[in-house]
């Protein structure tokens, strides 16, 4: 297990260092000189009177060093938790980040929340029932929320709660229920992916010769599934359900753009308009180590639950 944590930790290391690599290059993916963009966003918009000005904040800001000078002062700074400052708020981009990420987090731990309990309850009433008019029913929503786009489901939502029935805000984030539209859309299709997916893995448990053998032993139908069934369908869902948290993550991004909700989706939309390139960077650097330490986390809780697989084995 040791080997297999050094591994994934190197692993993480090595992939994040190549992020890195990626996001400062956006830098220079952005039309224009670095300079005159933060000139250009500081005036409102129109262009720097004099080139003289351009030069002297380049020297100010270190921006006349080689590319890999910059990039080695940007690594250090990020390795020291200093992002740099924001081109149009001057506020120091850790701060702004904390402030969306906790936005995003709360949002993302209740959809995650609302997945895994309606996604397993569904998904075993649909075994339980399999092939009854209810199964066949929870088939159907679930191939309409695997089909159909988060955003779909955001404006109808929105149509519905907050235009039609004037129950739930449309947009902002002022308590639990500004909460409930945004993680509603969130969600829904990662229910109907995880219902779908414990639905065909407890079935498939349930047929095999382990199952028989339990109940012939005299185990109760509670400790057979919970101990065997459950169990040996874990590995896929846990996958599958560190994939889903990265989704989110990643999802947040058109979900809080339509409801206006403050995190890092619409953070990062925000700061590409704005041409604010340190809040670009910062951004993406976050989402790709969140996306790379729930694939160490889901790694790790896969070696545990499912004592089978050689932790030292596993690539």
């Amino acid at each position: 297990m040791y080997g297999l944590i050094l591994r994934r930790i190197a692993a993480a290391i090595l992939t994040i260092s190549v992020l890195t690599v990626f996001v400062f290059a956006l830098l220079y993916l952005f039309p224009g000189d670095p300079a005159e963009r933060i000139l250009q966003t500081r005036m409102n918009g129109e262009l720097p009177s004099s080139r003289d000005t351009v030069e002297v904040l380049k020297k100010e800001m270190g921006l006349d060093a080689p590319p890999y000078q910059l990039y080695l002062n940007w690594a250090r700074g990020v390795l020291h938790g200093d992002l740099g400052y924001s081109y149009v708020t001057r506020r120091p981009v850790i701060t702004i980040l904390s402030e969306s990420l906790r936005a995003t987090g709360e949002l993302v731990m209740i959809s995650m929340l609302i997945v895994m309990f309606f996604g397993l309850a569904l998904g075993f009433l649909a075994a339980w029932k399999e092939d009854s008019w209810i199964d066949d029913m929870l088939s159907y929503l679930a191939i309409l929320g695997i089909s159909v786009p988060g955003y779909v489901t955001a404006f109808v939502l929105i149509l519905i709660f907050a235009i039609g029935l004037h129950l739930l805000p449309v947009a902002g984030r002022s308590g639990l229920y500004s909460m409930l539209m945004p993680a509603a859309s969130l969600s829904f299709g990662g229910i109907a992916m995880l219902m779908r997916m414990t639905r065909y893995d407890i079935l498939e448990e349930s047929r095999q010769d382990y199952v028989l053998a339990a109940k012939a032993k005299g185990l109760g139908e509670a400790r057979v599934f919970f101990g065997h069934i459950f169990r040996n369908s874990l590995p896929p869902l846990v996958t599958y359900l560190g994939l889903e948290l990265g989704g989110l993550f990643g999802g947040a991004v058109i979900v809080e753009n339509i409801f206006a909700w403050p995190g890092i989706g619409r953070l990062l939309v925000d700061s590409v308009q704005s041409g604010d390139v340190p809040l670009v960077q910062a951004s993406v650097l976050l989402i790709g180590v969140i996306f790379i330490l729930i694939n160490i986390i889901v790694d790790l809780l896969y070696t545990y639950i499912d004592p089978r697989i050689d932790p030292e084995g596993v690539l």
